[in-house]
C-alpha cells in the first residue's frame, strides 16, 4: 500500500460519512448534522475497539505505535496465531519465544505484526489497472535479476583464502544463477 493510498483513504471514508448522513438525513426527516455526528460515533468505536486481526490491540494503539516508530508486539499470550501446528520450524521458533518468555516475563520475544494487504481497496474496483501494476512491477524485478546476474558473473571471486565466506560466495553465487525471481 502506498502512502499516498493511505491517505486517500482517510478521505474516503469522510466522504462515505457525508454521503451516507445526507441519505440517513433525508430518509429519517432528520438533520444531516446529527447523522454525522452519529457516523462519527461509529467511527471512533472502530478506532477503539480491540480487533482479532490485530491480536488484540485497537486499530488506535497500531497506528500510534506506527508513527511513533514502535513495533507493534505480538502479545505473549497470542503467539499461538503466529506459528502453524504442522510446521517443525514454527514449533522451534514458538518453543524459542516461550522458553525466553518463562524465563524472563517481560521478555520482548521479537514477533512483530505489519499491515501490508496483498492487493489494495482500488486493485477491486481498478481490475486492470492492477494487472497492469503487477505486468511492471514483473518486469522490473526481472531486469533487477538479469542486473544482479549480470553483475554476478563479472565479480572477481575472493575469499579463497576464508573458506566460510567463499562457501557463502559460492551460495550467493549460485542463488543468483538460477531461476529464482528474487
Amino acid at each position: 500500500m502506498s502512502i499516498a493510498e493511505a491517505a486517500l483513504y482517510g478521505d474516503l471514508i469522510k466522504h462515505l460519512r457525508d454521503a451516507c448522513a445526507q441519505q440517513l438525513a433525508e430518509l429519517k426527516g432528520v438533520s444531516v448534522e446529527s447523522e454525522s455526528a452519529a457516523l462519527d460515533e461509529v467511527i471512533r468505536a472502530w478506532f477503539f475497539t480491540p480487533q482479532e486481526d490485530l491480536y488484540g490491540y485497537t486499530p488506535q494503539r497500531v497506528i500510534r505505535n506506527e508513527e511513533l516508530g514502535i513495533g507493534n508486539a505480538i502479545p505473549a499470550d497470542r503467539l499461538d496465531d503466529m506459528f502453524e501446528d504442522d510446521c517443525p520450524v514454527c514449533a522451534a521458533m514458538r518453543a524459542d519465544a516461550e522458553a525466553d518468555m518463562a524465563a524472563n516475563p517481560d521478555h520482548d520475544h521479537g514477533w512483530a505484526f505489519g499491515l501490508a494487504p496483498e492487493s489494495s481497496l482500488l486493485d477491486e474496483y481498478d481490475p486492470e489497472g492492477a494487472d497492469e501494476r503487477w505486468r511492471i512491477e514483473e518486469e522490473r524485478m526481472e531486469a533487477n535479476r538479469a542486473a544482479r546476474k549480470a553483475e554476478a558473473r563479472t565479480l572477481p571471486f575472493v575469499g579463497a583464502d576464508d573458506p566460510d565466506l567463499a562457501h557463502d560466495i559460492q551460495q550467493e553465487h549460485a542463488r543468483l544463477m538460477d531461476d529464482s525471481p528474487f
